[in-house]
């Protein structure tokens, strides 16, 4: 799911648009149905959930850009909206309702006085209304393939994250009122701070109406800007206006942090952090690539079996009940991992919406991945695991050779800043942080 994140954040800077509307509606009202269906990337714990079609509805308030800012002629003047959502998720026994509420903006990539074809983009909360009994769940004797049918594995806590993408197709039929039709992928996960964390993904359809209220002018457009400076500097040849030249190279270094649980019949949470460090090259004044290096800490990776007296390997319930990873010692090198990514990021004024992809450099815990088979290995009754840097693997049994990291950041000043973000596996995600950084 993570490679439509990035694929999304390409659409965004590729297809910047063009329009001929000299007007905009400074406050839009909306209202849409909500059908679609589950998406069941993990087929043991998500697919039994999946008894039926998704509906709901969702209403939205939306400011739209007057044209006064940079970034507003940037993004063709988008919108800037908050929703409000309800999805039955179509099992309601077992899985109930899902509550988002999240900020979006909308891009126009199309755009005249009738027709707006939008770039869609947001995140915020959701609320679960049935996330998973997990009392229950860890007193059924059953496997989790066994009972998942019977529980919501995929949604562990009230609280989630959410993620909303896509496109949206506005069509004026009055002065004051236009249809609306969506086509977006939702997003709901825990981020590892509840457990179970399945997390779930949705493809979902959205039509609807949209009032229009408070309609003006924009502000002048650049180019008219660019005359009247002109026009300003040769009247005033003492005091010259000239526009910021781009600045076509910058870095960050970013310090993050995080806890998550790992297993559903856990207790305990796990710190996490990060040091992130970029180097950017801005390929306009919305958007900039860059390669960094992070270095990551999860506490998770506890010692997990132990030796008896004949010294042979086994399980330990000391610090977790997951039989994911066989960690020998409880050792600070078996917590670090050293990665390469390459960086992709959309800035809309103060804002970076960004996806990394990465791979280890140095990575430990590889070799103790499948679990099942490092035990092996370790009690003599297999070869050891010994993987290179690039290898084939099954996301359900090991994290893999490669990493992902969605998120945001705000400037709170040209060079210091704020930022949450979510470290991922694929669709798995290891932990959500929240960090400061320095730009410079």
């Amino acid at each position: 799911m993570k490679k439509y994140h990035l694929l999304i954040l390409c659409l965004f800077t590729a297809l910047m648009a063009w329009g001929n509307d000299s007007t905009y509606t400074a406050y839009k009202i909306k209202a849409q149905f909500i059908g679609g269906y589950l998406y069941p990337h993990d087929k043991s714990i998500i697919e039994p959930l999946t008894k039926g079609p998704m509906l709901g509805g969702e209403v939205a308030f939306e400011w739209g850009a007057d044209g006064s800012k940079d970034w507003h002629k940037d993004f063709n003047n988008p919108d800037v909206g908050l929703a409000l959502q309800v999805i039955d998720l179509g099992n309601p026994d077992v899985a109930g309702q899902m509550i988002g509420v999240y900020p979006y903006v909308s891009i126009p990539m199309v755009k005249n006085d009738i027709v707006s074809f939008n770039a869609k983009i947001g995140g915020g909360l959701g609320f679960a209304t049935q996330p998973c009994d997990v009392a229950a769940a860890m007193a059924d004797p059953r496997s989790i393939k066994q009972k998942a049918g019977d529980y919501n594995f995929a949604i562990g806590g009230p609280v989630n994250f959410a993620i909303s993408a896509g496109v949206s197709l506005d069509v004026k039929v009055h002065k004051n009122l236009a249809l609306t039709a969506d086509i977006m992928y939702n997003h709901f996960s825990s981020a590892s701070l509840a457990q179970p964390n399945g997390g779930l993904n949705m493809f979902n359809g959205y039509l609807g109406v949209k009032y229009l209220v408070n309609k003006g002018e924009l502000k002048k457009e650049k180019g008219e800007i660019e005359d009247l400076t002109k026009q300003q500097n040769a009247e005033s040849p003492n005091h010259q206006i000239t526009e910021s030249p781009l600045k076509r190279w910058s870095g960050e270094v970013i310090v993050s942090g995080g806890a998550k649980k790992l297993y559903y019949q856990d207790t305990q949470y796990f710190g996490c952090a990060s040091l992130n460090l970029e180097g950017y090259y801005h390929t306009c004044r919305q958007h900039r690539i860059g390669i960094g290096f992070d270095l990551f800490f999860d506490d998770a990776y506890q010692q997990t079996v132990a030796p008896d007296a004949n010294g042979t390997y086994s399980w330990t319930n000391e610090f977790t009940k997951f039989k994911r990873t066989c960690t020998p010692d409880n050792n600070i090198a078996n917590k670090l991992r050293l990665g390469f990514n390459i960086a992709n990021e959309l800035t809309i004024g103060k804002v970076g919406i960004f996806a990394h992809v990465g791979i280890y450099l140095y990575d430990p815990v590889k070799n103790m991945e499948p679990g099942d088979k490092a035990l092996d290995a370790l009690n003599g009754k297999g070869e050891p695991i010994k993987k290179g840097l690039f290898y084939g693997y099954d996301i359900q049994d090991e994290d893999g050779w490669n990493y992902f990291r969605i998120g945001v950041k705000y400037h709170i000043t040209p060079h210091f800043l704020v930022n949450v973000s979510f470290k991922t596996h694929l669709q798995k995600v290891e932990f959500a942080e929240f960090g400061v950084g320095y730009s410079f």
